[in-house]
């Protein structure tokens, strides 16, 4: 089991009653992590959203030929033609054609992408000729080397291209694509097991008892993992005895790189997260984080899997999930933590709040007169769904930024590019 790096202990923070800054926390968690090694050979077409397992390196130029860079006339300029020049067109050249030589003294009509004929140094726009009888007449002056991409301008055989680590998006597919890689090596997925605690929660299907409620959590963080492009095992849901729980989190240690706790985390008689964790020979800390929702946490480690214990109302498991979650799959996965992309928007009306906490509350978007503005939905508290699903996103306010104005400038997390870490 990792412990927790000298680094991540020295963080500073400026926080009050002993809590630690949402930075210090994500360290701390991803002290804990042990980079997965395991790599597998995948179809180019399934390693979206992979992560790179070794470096790639170019083995052919792009463009592999100099080609016209737009549709128009392939001659030959020297040190120049002046506007008013007169050539015969002597064929047509577009992409895929085999090359044909320029006769002197004539064009080539050449299409975008087509390779440049032996003896062109340019391309002429269309728009800058006149055409009659089979002849072209220049409109403007044609110059050496205009409107031709180079053999190797964009990438270089032997050139470093991607590093191993990265994430593979759309962007990376076009490349080794372009590459002519038919197959690439990744790390094997990270695998994550879920379960829920309380003895108040029932699954569904279950029989709803007069004091218990179906588990939202569990299922919640069950497809968060699963947008993360992890592998999830369903851990269930587990009363409050810390031997049970201390029993379920030694099952999935067996078999998962990350065990995800909601629930039992805070300092109550029946927050068993700790106690449990050290009873399935792990070990870890307690957080205590200027974060609300999401105040308390527990992390640590059984073996090589990495434990994140998350609080139990759904928002604050969510947030919980964004920062610590997200921390700790980087550093499984041998990669930077991608932090939360945000704008900058002013807040439709007054929020009161006490300082000391970053805060994230749902909201949504709001045109006046014109202009974007961001209001905080329904009346605050962690268990509170209804608000989540009818906003766009989540404003991140301050700790220090305390009371808020109408017209204060908040930092606004918009959904549309999914939860995913």
């Amino acid at each position: 089991m990792s412990g927790v790096t000298e680094s991540a202990k020295a963080l500073p923070c400026d926080c009050p009653d002993g809590l630690i800054s949402i930075e210090q926390a994500c360290s701390r968690a991803a002290a804990y992590a042990t980079v997965i090694r395991e790599r597998e050979e995948v179809l180019l077409g399934q390693a979206l959203g992979r992560i790179l397992a070794e470096p790639v390196v170019s083995v052919l130029p792009l463009p592999p030929f100099d080609q016209s860079a737009m549709d128009g006339y392939a001659l030959r300029a020297g040190d120049g033609l002046p506007s008013g020049t007169s050539l015969a067109v002597a064929g047509r050249m577009a992409a895929g054609d085999e090359e044909l030589p320029l006769p002197q003294g004539s064009a080539l009509r050449i299409l975008t992408g087509a390779r440049i004929p032996r003896g062109a140094d340019t391309v002429v726009m269309q728009e800058n000729v006149t055409r009659a009888s089979g002849r072209i007449i220049l409109t403007r002056m044609a110059r050496s080397g205009d409107n031709i991409r180079r053999r190797g301008e964009d990438v270089e055989v032997g050139e470093a291209l991607l590093q191993p680590g990265e994430p593979i998006d759309a962007r990376h597919v076009a490349l080794l694509a372009a590459q002519g890689y038919e197959r690439t090596w990744v790390r094997r997925r990270i695998r994550i097991g879920v379960l829920s605690t309380g003895s108040e929660l029932r699954a569904h299907g279950e029989r709803l008892g007069e004091s218990s409620f179906f588990d939202s959590n569990r299922p919640m963080i069950l497809a968060l993992a699963r947008e993360s492009g992890a592998d999830v095992l369903d851990g269930g849901i587990v009363r409050d005895d810390p031997q049970l729980i201390a029993g379920a989190l030694s099952e999935l240690a067996r078999c998962c790189d990350l065990i995800v706790t909601t629930g039992g985390v805070s300092v109550g008689d029946e927050d068993h997260s700790m106690v449990a964790l050290v009873g399935a020979r792990g070990g870890g800390e307690t957080l205590k984080i200027a974060l609300k929702p999401g105040k308390p946490a527990v992390v640590g480690g059984i073996g090589s899997a990495t434990y994140l214990g998350l609080p139990g109302n759904p928002v604050a498991a969510l947030v919980s999930w964004l920062h610590l979650g997200s921390a700790v799959l980087a550093a499984l996965d041998g990669r930077r933590a991608r932090p939360l992309s945000g704008m900058r928007l002013p807040l439709m009306h007054a929020f009161n709040r006490r300082p000391g906490r970053t805060e994230f509350a749902p909201a949504r978007i709001v045109q006046i007169d014109g202009s974007s503005a961001v209001e905080i939905l329904g009346r605050g508290g962690s268990a509170r769904l209804k608000p989540l699903v009818a906003a766009d996103g989540l404003v991140r306010i301050e700790p220090l930024h305390a009371p808020v104005a109408e017209g204060d400038q908040v930092t606004f997390h918009p959904f549309r590019d999914g939860f995913s870490v």
